[in-house]
């Protein structure tokens, strides 16, 4: 992402915050920004296509700090209890933002739907990766409960926090919310309660993604990754690797008959990167290729 971008999605979240979208015009934003309105339009389509950013701009950005604590040397538990203070402490940093935008009912862009889908089904990732990592197998056919049960906490106290300007202890709130997730699930592994959402019905709100004309699907995700790599707060140089492993991708897909070795060892460049797991995860599945461990 180029520096005027950047500053521009910076000083629009902020006057948003600050005044509200609607009392909030492009040329404002683009006055604070150092730029021509008309270079505000080379680079936003309008006032909801910059919100859209905004949210795809900060939430990658908080994906990439939660992932540094992954890569930590943690126990499981303290691990999770560090994730989920990053969680919060976002949150409150951009409270304003979130509390205008749920305020004044921002319309964004069609193309929001599909990002929501894709926070949806990340923030269940995270919570089965992180989930299984601690209890293991004995959870592995109640995990999805388990997901529901540790996200519906977390929006409870999101709401206090941000909605309800409650005052709280970041660093005892995360570790008290992995101790209550903790009884629930040992409670869940004693009393060998039934799951009550099955993996069937899950997938009627995560489709099988093989359903759809793949090739379309593969040109779609592609896409999607562009963007989030132009999002990225990395130096110039490990972004431009990154596109150009997705450009070796799409010349080699288009060839007759595609090296899988190829295409798993661009792939490669991507595990490493939290927000990258489903896509990468799903292309290999569309191209019916193993990824590399």
């Amino acid at each position: 992402m180029n520096e005027k971008k950047r500053t521009l999605i910076e000083t629009g979240m902020k006057l948003f915050a600050q005044k509200g979208f609607h009392e909030t015009s492009i040329q404002e934003i683009a006055d604070k920004s150092g730029v021509s309105k008309g270079a505000f339009y080379l680079h936003f389509d309008s006032k909801e296509d910059l919100t859209l950013n905004i949210h795809q701009y900060y939430y990658y950005g908080l994906m990439e700090e939660v992932n540094k604590v992954q890569k930590q040397d943690l126990p499981p538990k303290e691990s999770l209890a560090a994730q989920i203070k990053v969680l919060l402490e976002a949150f409150m940093s951009n409270k304003d933002f979130i509390i205008m935008h749920m305020r004044e009912n921002v319309n964004v862009p069609s193309e929001s739907n599909d990002f929501l889908m894709e926070i949806r089904r990340h923030s269940f990732q995270w919570g089965r990766s992180n989930l299984l990592t601690i209890y293991g197998q004995p959870l592995q056919d109640k995990v999805i409960d388990a997901v529901i049960l540790l996200e519906g906490m977390l929006h409870s106290y999101f709401k206090w926090l941000v909605l309800d300007d409650i005052e709280l202890d970041l660093d005892s709130l995360s570790t008290f919310l992995v101790r209550r997730v903790d009884n629930v699930i040992q409670g869940m592994l004693q009393e060998g309660e039934e799951p009550q959402i099955t993996p069937e019905q899950i997938r009627d709100y995560f489709p099988d993604e093989s359903s759809s004309n793949s090739k379309e699907k593969i040109t779609g995700i592609l896409s999607n990754m562009r963007q989030k790599v132009d999002h990225l707060q990395l130096p110039d140089d490990q972004k431009k690797d990154l596109l150009s492993a997705l450009d070796v991708i799409d010349q080699e897909l288009e060839k007759e008959e595609p090296q899988r070795v190829i295409l798993q060892g661009m792939l490669t460049h991507f595990k490493d990167k939290a927000q990258f797991e489903n896509d990468i995860e799903t292309l290999a599945s569309h191209l019916g290729i193993p990824l590399l461990t």
